[in-house]
Formats: structure tokens, sequence, C-alpha cells
């Protein structure tokens, strides 16, 4: 009697923790409807990537070349790509805050517990850097999967990564190696690369969280990124691009962050003594 009752105990906890989350995050289910709604179709040309009827012929010519932009991006920083996020593109604001809890920034990812997830694009959003950013989120969550990354992976970490491929943020040669598409092209956007604030960095200690590194104002938020980005770019010029994937095959090994993380970079330096 007491195994039929843990029996029917675990199955009403399977049923009841789905509809709960899609309850708490009505969000998530909408991405999840999108191919049904009336509102959004697939984008021609592109895999995955539902668009808006109000997006205009222009608009929409230029997703698929600032989505085929980024996911080129991906495949180089990563050594290929394995994320098979949806896109949704949100042209006006409202659209793009019936998908994306808050309606903030020009992107935002979607995950799922069970290994969905979704890149929704705002007003802001079609462009190369956002779009590469928001897929950068989403080949972690695929490779280490949405539990470890919410357990395991600090949130200064997450968005660091995120960072290196978004140049509005940083600078390509954080990472690009001479045998990039980029090699013949000079970087001519650095005066377009988006000013930090002129205040100390905040410590990598108190960006653990999604709280601790959205949790404050505008300022906070944009110390939080430069904060992450002069960490990752300082430990990608010692560990190398091929550290990335070096690292969350660790991680899927069982081994712990902040001790692989160290290890990749005292062992490359060791290997250039």
């Amino acid at each position: 009697m007491r195994e039929n009752a843990f029996l029917r105990y675990c199955l009403l906890l399977l049923i009841v923790l789905p509809i709960g989350f899609l309850w708490l995050y009505p969000q998530v289910l909408r991405c999840m409807l999108v191919s049904r709604s009336a509102d959004f179709r697939l984008l021609t040309g592109a895999d995955a990537v539902y668009v808006s009827h109000t997006a205009t012929i222009k608009q929409q010519t230029q997703l698929r070349r600032h989505t085929a932009t980024a996911i080129d991006r991906i495949r180089r920083f990563w050594g290929g790509r394995c994320g098979q996020a949806i896109l949704i593109y949100c042209p006006t604001q409202a659209d793009y805050q019936q998908y994306c809890a808050g309606g903030e920034g020009a992107g935002c990812s979607v995950g799922t517990p069970w290994g969905t997830s979704y890149l929704v694009l705002g007003p802001d959003g079609n462009n190369a850097d956002v779009i590469a950013h928001e897929l950068c989120h989403d080949e972690l969550f695929t490779r280490l999967g949405w539990w470890r990354v919410k357990r395991q992976i600090p949130q200064w970490f997450n968005e660091g990564l995120a960072l290196m491929v978004d140049y509005r943020f940083s600078n390509p040669s954080a990472w690009e190696q001479p045998d990039s598409s980029l090699r013949n092209i000079p970087f001519t956007r650095e005066k377009t690369i988006i000013p930090f604030p002129q205040r100390p960095m905040l410590k990598l200690v108190d960006l653990e969280t999604t709280r601790d590194f959205f949790g404050g104002d505008y300022i906070h938020t944009m110390l939080a990124y430069q904060t992450a980005t002069e960490e990752v770019a300082r430990w990608l010029s010692v560990a190398g691009r091929a550290g990335v994937p070096e690292l969350t095959n660790a991680l899927t090994n069982g081994d712990g962050f902040s001790e692989t993380y160290r290890r990749l970079e005292q062992d490359k330096r060791r290997s250039k003594r």
C-alpha cells in the first residue's frame, strides 16, 4: 500500500510541477506554442526562426543575414555548434513583452528544465551581436543541461562568455585566431563599443547568481557586464579558445567549475614555460 501511495505521489508531482512551472512563467508556454500562433510564421530561408507577421521584408532580410553571421561566429568560437534553440523575432515591444518576461533588453533566453530553449529577439534584437550573444547562452545550456547551468555555472561566466561573441561589449581580438574569416578585416567598430561606467569594477563573488548580476540598477548591470567581460577575456587569453569546450566537457564528466576553470589556466601557463 505504501509503495502504491508513493508511486501516486510521484506521478502527481510529474503532472503538477510542469503545470505549475508554465503557470508561473506564461512566456514559456507562449514560446512553446509559437508554431501554432496565427501571429508568427517560419522565416523563409532560415531554420527554426519564427518571425511576426508585422515584420517588414527588409527586417526579414536583415534577420536572415544576421542569424547566419551569428551562427558562424558561434561555430568558430565553440569549435562547432550543438545548440538548437528556436528563435522568435518580435519587431514590436508589445509582442516582445508577451514572449520575454519584463520585455527588457534587446533579447532574452528562455530555457526549460526538459531541454528546449527559445531565443526571443525584441525590436532592437535584429543584429548579429544580440543573436550571437543569445546563441552562446543556448550553446552552454545545450552542452551542460539546464540543471547544471543553474546550479554550477556562475552568472558572471555565463554572461562573460556570451559577451565574447557580442562585439557591442568586446573586441573580437579577445579570441579570434588568424584562421578566422575576420583575419583580413580590420576591427573598425571599437568606437561603437558600448562604454562602461567609470566606477570601480564589481567582485566576481558578488556576481554568482542571476539576481546578483541583474538585481541592481542600470549602472550596476553595466558594471557587472564589464567585470564579466574583462575576466573571461583575461582567462581566454591564457586558456585559449579551445579552453571553452574543454571546460564544458570536464563539467559534463562531473568536475567542478571553479577547480576546472583554474586548472585549465594553470595547465596552459605551465605548458608555455
